[in-house]
């Protein structure tokens, strides 16, 4: 499932040009939701007081200003400068650095455990990620990641999704781009963590709720909040765009309870142990 050697190029600009830009809205759309995960992807992954972590596409840096509340020893990578930019000034008493996951400037065998929160269907070789986190790990050590589950109804990734399928053109012309929910499946986390020699390989479903406001809250962070989501929103004709709009409202309305609107976004989590 890994691009085509003509297609890695552009896929890398899009993301990279996105993030650039899209730092503060997915903070502004996405943290709260991105950080519940935090706690379970820390504790699966073994983290305590003095434990180095290194937090791969740390984003603002949910995880790893979540680790560092445990008393870990955090340091957070991005391959956007925006984020690091935004991680240095919500976390200044964390490190922060730009740099690539697949390339990583740190010496082997440094980290207690090496997570990653929602980054690994940005990457173009996601397999030579797993590599670089086994490389840096300390025997015994961790690598954790979550990803998004897999549409279904009723849910934040269903709702958008289908209604961009059935009103909209699911497939604008983007970039080539790996298969997004690529790691929600067992036997590719499996794979993925097996290849590169991690044992111990455990994947479980993390429930989460999206609390919004108001019912079009969900249509907004889609369409403000992301990069491959927002473009493929972008790309539709206004008219379009509105439509998708107005079907995405009608479903987030059926979840409302009390003053909010929950939507179910839950994450699946996966964990390997580099073997001593």
């Amino acid at each position: 499932m890994a691009l085509n050697p003509e297609d890695i190029e552009p896929f890398v600009k899009f993301e990279q040009d996105g993030w650039e830009g899209a730092a503060s809205a997915y903070h502004d759309h996405w943290g709260g939701l991105s950080a519940q995960s935090s706690a379970a992807m820390l504790q699966a992954a073994g983290i305590g007081p003095g434990s180095r972590v290194l937090d791969i596409a740390t984003g603002a840096g949910y995880v790893a200003a979540a680790a560092a509340n445990m008393g870990a020893i955090s340091t957070g990578l991005d391959f956007a400068h925006a984020q690091v930019a935004l991680a240095r000034q919500l976390h200044p008493e964390i490190d922060f650095c730009q740099g690539n996951a697949q390339d990583l400037p740190f010496e082997s065998e440094t980290f207690d455990a090496v997570v990653m929160g929602f980054g690994m269907n940005h990457l173009p070789d996601p397999e030579k990620a797993a590599t670089e986190a086994w490389r840096v790990l300390r025997p015994g050590g961790a690598f954790a990641f979550t990803v998004w589950a897999p549409p279904s109804p009723g849910e934040g990734f269903g709702i958008v999704l289908s209604a961009i399928q059935e009103h909209g053109v699911p497939n604008p012309k983007l970039p080539a781009a790996p298969p997004y929910f690529r790691f929600a499946d067992k036997r590719e986390v499996e794979g993925l963590l097996g290849s590169a020699g991690f044992g111990g390989i455990s994947i479980d479903i993390i429930p989460q709720v999206w609390q919004h406001t108001t019912p079009d809250q969900l249509f907004d962070a889609f369409n403000e909040g992301a990069v491959r989501a927002t473009a493929m929103l972008r790309s539709q004709p206004e008219s379009v765009r509105e439509i998708i709009r107005s079907v995405v409202r009608q479903e987030v309305s059926k979840l409302k309870y009390g003053d909010k609107y929950l939507v179910p976004v839950p994450a699946v989590l996966s964990v390997g142990f580099k073997q001593s």
